[in-house]
């Protein structure tokens, strides 16, 4: 093959970089005429990936304009309830596809002149359209959430919140005050909770407590998603923060702390921590329940039985304090069961005396569970198994069509 003479190839670039050139300038045209911003996306895409137009801040304008118009089109609609349907998701795309397409546009835009003075051809339109349309990323995030959009409402918060930061907006946006701030950060975590972007999530709930959201609802729903992550060390931050805050009127937080150290088979640490509870909050019953329940994990029954018993003197509608007391004697029943003779007659006096009595108590007290709680299951288990072993067919049956058996 003949090679071409170094002026054909340059000729062959020039061609090449108009044909792009023109790729541009077709979008702009549709852009100004008023086409929809995907058709004039649709238009511009080949500009994107090629070399001699993808470093143009005019590739990224021209879209980024066409979105924005969009958008106030359809706002204006939206005013006289005159939106089509989908609307609202077409405002969301197009405002943040509008503001992805200018922010990659504005650092590109600058034109060196003759004089080797560098100008700006589109960052004043930029700027200005961006900061025009400051408050509509709250409201259209908001929109988002009402919606079930909830990626494109975090993604419209993070704009929101982050936008008066940027420099090139310095005195055309104005921040709102960190409580207002705080709240979206909030909102823009449970955003991202309900998009299964848990990180993201984790991370937001952080950046609001730095802001000084400490709402009760805020550890809840951290500590929440860090379960569901199976982020024990964020479970246990967030636990730990919530303890001398919450931790009188919500004992789930003493519970959490007291879990990830159980989990690590730390009982001295878990001991600590419940007994200075108990020293600080001795009338609140559910510490004595959690105190419980490592007593009975260390295999000390006599001492889970006299704390679960002392939770429900103080508190007897708490279904936990119930089911664990009545828990406690079916376990003892079948302990005592394994030490029971062999012989049938010393056998039907032995259960009669020992082990009865204590099916018939716990039947008693997961009753009073299961009545607080209908929903507590495991203690209907253990219901069922003491009517089994009582051979009470009509209570047994009775505990089943609970159960949905």
């Amino acid at each position: 093959m003949k090679k071409l003479p170094v002026l054909s190839l340059c000729l062959l670039s020039s061609i090449g970089m108009m044909a792009q050139l023109n790729v541009v300038k077709d979008a702009e045209r549709a852009m100004k005429a008023g086409a929809p911003y995907q058709e004039v996306l649709k238009a511009v895409t080949p500009a994107f990936s090629d070399a001699e137009t993808k470093d143009l801040a005019q590739t990224y304008f021209v879209p980024g304009k066409a979105a924005f118009s969009e958008y106030d089109h359809l706002l204006g609609l939206q005013q006289f309830n005159k939106l089509p349907e989908n609307g609202e998701q077409v405002m969301l795309q197009d405002l943040l596809a509008g503001y992805n397409h200018f922010m990659k546009a504005l650092p590109l835009d600058t034109v060196v002149n003759e004089k080797g003075k560098v100008k700006t051809k589109y960052s004043k339109d930029i700027v200005s359209v961006i900061a025009g349309h400051y408050i509509d990323f709250n409201n259209i995030a908001l929109k988002a959430w009402g919606i079930k959009e909830y990626q494109g409402a975090y993604d419209a918060w993070e704009i929101f919140v982050t936008l008066p930061q940027n420099p090139a907006f310095a005195g055309k946006v104005t921040a709102q005050p960190d409580t207002i701030m705080a709240e979206i950060r909030f909102n823009q975590a449970l955003a991202a909770w309900q998009s299964d972007r848990l990180d993201l999530a984790l991370q937001a709930f952080d950046k609001a407590k730095a802001m000084g959201y400490n709402k009760k609802q805020l550890f809840d729903y951290a500590i929440a998603v860090a379960s569901t992550a199976k982020n024990n060390e964020a479970v246990l931050a967030y636990a730990q923060e919530a303890l001398p805050l919450y931790g009188k009127e919500d004992p789930q937080y003493i519970g959490q702390v007291i879990n990830y150290y159980l989990q690590k088979e730390d009982f001295d640490k878990c001991f600590g921590l419940i007994n200075e509870a108990i020293n600080i909050d001795p009338s609140n019953a559910q510490y004595y329940v959690v105190r419980g329940v490592l007593y009975d994990q260390t295999k000390k029954y006599e001492e889970a039985k006299a704390d679960f018993r002392k939770a429900i003197e103080l508190n007897p509608e708490s279904d936990q304090a119930l089911y664990n007391y009545g828990r406690e004697l079916c376990e003892e029943a079948y302990r005592v069961s394994d030490a029971a003779p062999t012989s049938p007659a010393e056998m039907a006096k032995y259960s009669e005396e020992k082990i009865k009595p204590l099916f018939i108590e716990a039947a008693e007290y997961l009753e009073r569970a299961a009545s607080v709680n209908p929903d507590n299951y495991d203690a209907l288990r253990y219901l069922e198994n003491a009517y089994y072993n009582l051979n009470d067919e009509a209570k047994l049956q009775d505990v089943k069509n609970r159960m949905g058996k």
